[in-house]
């Protein structure tokens, strides 16, 4: 404890600054200006009932305090001189053009008006006082859009439209955001939280100046393929900053549960990425309940096909949900779904159109990883049940005691309020006997359906490869691969309706996830890894492979569509973007130039090695990629690796002589007994984290 000598005054409420300008304020300014003077009063009110009490305080509460209240001001000010900058522009803009700036008091409600809303306004617009000019369309057609011609800043011609964003609890907001941004019914639901979040900052500090560029190469990714019927759910800021700095208009945000008493004490505020994935689940719900069909998926997702195509497919479009499968862990040994009895389709095939099971497997055994999520069903439904349950249960849990496990000593474990564990306990709960499942399936046990039960892809479409002669093996790789399913019942009728339905943990060459190493001086590995290793391998050069998006490197190419990096650490997974040639959302140019016509093993002398759930029954076990020079945008640089398991020891013995190095994200040596065969499969995930 210390004595506190001098009173502390933050250096946002040492006096007013110069105005900017003699421009009258707009509302949005006002009210930035008042919340800025009202942390201010917070701190000097927090000071005012800390001084009586002798002037000693505890450090850590003081510092913590301080920040805390920094940091919103910072944010304050920040949207304040955004405020002013814009308000400047468009009144200059609307000067250029002819039209008055006091027709500049309408806001974004013209985009949320009746026509797009189910219910009436709750304010009248206000009319133009006598003799004020009113703007017209082809008066503000004058004014040059800085976006204009910029990727999802204009609406393409069946493609989705760009918004202004919004609240979501507005009235008539969701609606119009949903109507905007799906097409043919279809919406892609991201979200992507302030990077302040002191939670995600405190577990991987890189994510503070990261987790927008994942964003960003997700967004270019997925325009690639021809897909930007995305809806970005984020804070007012950074949505703001989105459309500011890449004008991204698709990006809307929500006040949903703010005032909530739980908040508090369970140490959330507004913003926080688990209020926020609580939130996006209730919006998927509604949007089901408003007939779309909602793809949702994490950022630090890569997509090396399209899915949809796939999602549609004999294979796949039996069933009301299809969900990322989190295998390969201890508790399995690493065992993948394998069928256990011969294939059987049911003799009743409207029950279960194209099901063809073959065993059974311990619900324990089923974990859902809801980074990549389909859904297709509508109220009454018992997969809409799985998606409404979870965030009831996050509102439940958040309305009771926080949980402060013995090891934090009275702290609170926010950690205890994400979304996953609620959904797969609500998935468990609604689980049913499936008597079309061959043998029969009780409702503790999730059945296994062979994945040569029927085409993974419709008529007329084939695999991605720029080489079709390469699609059989594709399909050959895609047929050995098993998967579960559960049937869901929902817990009573929802106006009359209850509905059984099935959910799928997708096969990993459809959603699976990658695990990842750093490697220094990688020629060395390969040297060591691959016995025909020569001079002529040491010539290869980078390939950029041209379709719409980079496929997965090595051997995987053509085979996986979505591959999910959520157990490693940030900064790893942005550096293996950039050596797979993933990195779509940077600017700078990614295509072959004169460099790429170098030996590229001696482009860096680092590389990262990537292993991948779907390895475990491919000859190749993982794929080492080389880094590009000076961390910027180039072509692929990839060797795939058999099993190096059983050369476990003579590659310990070749890093000890001075070879190559196994690193963590923060360049810390790590052992290379054992690594290698737990890169195979990517089992005992939580290695590869790189939490030091």
């Amino acid at each position: 404890r210390i004595v506190v000598r001098r009173q502390f005054v933050p250096r946002y409420c040492r006096g007013p600054s110069p105005p900017a300008s003699r421009m009258p304020l707009l509302e949005a300014e006002k009210r930035v200006l008042a919340c800025l003077l009202c942390f201010c009063a917070v701190i000097f009110g927090g000071w005012l009932v800390l001084s009586p009490l002798g002037g000693a305080a505890d450090t850590h509460q003081l510092e913590t305090m301080f920040l805390e209240l920094e940091e919103e001001l910072e944010e304050a000010q920040s949207d304040l001189r955004e405020a002013r900058a814009e308000a400047s522009s468009l009144r200059e803009a609307l000067r250029r053009a002819g039209v008055p700036s006091p027709a500049l008091s309408a806001n974004s409600s013209s985009f949320y008006g009746a026509r797009h809303s189910s219910q009436p306004a709750s304010q009248p617009h206000a009319q133009p006082k006598a003799g004020t000019a009113v703007s017209t369309p082809a008066a503000l057609e004058k004014i040059r859009d800085p976006c204009a011609g910029r990727p999802g800043a204009t609406a393409r011609g069946s493609g989705p439209r760009p918004i202004p964003g919004g609240d979501l609890e507005a009235s008539g907001v969701l609606e119009a955001a949903f109507a905007a941004r799906a097409v043919e019914g279809e919406l892609i639901f991201l979200s992507v939280g302030d990077t302040r979040d002191h939670r995600r900052v405190a577990k991987d500090p890189a994510l503070k100046d990261i987790s927008t560029d994942f964003l960003l190469h997700l967004l270019a990714n997925l325009r690639a393929l021809g897909r930007e019927n995305w809806l970005i759910l984020s804070t007012r800021r950074l949505c703001g900053r989105l459309q500011a700095e890449h004008c991204e208009r698709s990006c809307v945000w929500s006040t949903l549960w703010d005032d909530h008493p739980g908040l508090e004490p369970w140490r959330l505020k507004p913003g926080d990425m688990f209020l926020m994935w609580a939130q996006q689940w209730r919006y998927v719900a509604r949007a089901l309940e408003l007939g779309y069909r909602v793809f949702r998926a994490d950022t630090d997702v890569y997509f090396a096909e399209d899915p949809y195509p796939l999602l549609r497919s004999p294979l796949l479009r039996p069933f009301e949900m299809v969900v990322q499968h989190d295998f390969a862990s201890m508790l399995d040994n690493n065992r993948r779904p394998a069928c256990s009895t011969p294939p059987r389709r049911p003799t009743d095939s409207a029950v279960a159109p194209g099901l063809q099971t073959c065993g059974t497997r311990p619900r324990h055994l089923a974990l859902l990883n809801i980074g990549l999520l389909y859904v297709r069903s509508s109220p009454g439904g018992g997969a809409y049940a799985a998606i409404n349950e979870t965030w009831a249960a996050f509102l439940s849990k958040l309305s009771g005691p926080p949980y402060k496990p013995k090891h934090l000593n009275g702290r609170v474990e926010s950690q205890a309020l994400i979304d996953q564990p609620f959904m797969r306990k609500a998935v468990d709960e609604l689980a049913a006997p499936d008597s079309a499942s061959l043998p029969p399936k009780p409702a503790s046990h999730w059945a296994v359906v062979s994945g040569a039960s029927a085409h993974p892809y419709p008529a007329g479409v084939t695999c991605s490869l720029a080489d079709q002669g390469g699609c059989g093996a594709v399909l050959e790789a895609r047929r050995k691969t098993a998967f579960l399913v559960q049937l869901v019942r929902p817990r009573r009728p929802l106006a009359g309706l209850r509905r059984d339905e099935r959910i799928a943990l997708a096969p990993d060459w459809l959603f699976g996830r990658g695990c990842l190493t750093h490697v220094r001086r990688p020629l060395s590995l390969l040297r060591a890894a691959l016995p025909s290793w020569g001079a002529q391998d040491e010539q290869q050069r980078a390939s950029c492979t041209p379709t719409a998006a980079q496929p997965a490197p090595g051997a995987a190419a053509g085979v996986l569509v979505a591959t999910h990096f959520v157990y490693s650490m940030a900064v790893k997974r942005q550096r293996a973007f950039a050596a797979f040639g993933w990195s779509l959302g940077d600017a700078r140019n990614r295509s072959r130039s004169a460099a790429d016509d170098d030996p590229c093993w001696r482009r860096s002398d680092t590389a990262i090695l990537f292993g991948h759930t779907f390895f475990e029954q491919s000859p190749s076990k993982t794929v080492l990629c080389a880094m590009p020079k000076d961390g910027a945008p180039a072509c692929s640089c990839c060797r795939s690796l058999p099993s190096l398991a059983a050369k476990d020891s003579a590659l310990r013995e070749k890093a000890r002589a001075g070879g190559f190095v196994l690193e963590s994200s923060n360049q810390h040596r790590i052992r290379v007994d054992g690594h290698f065969s737990a890169m195979e499969g990517c089992n005992d995930y939580q290695r590869f984290w790189d939490r030091r």
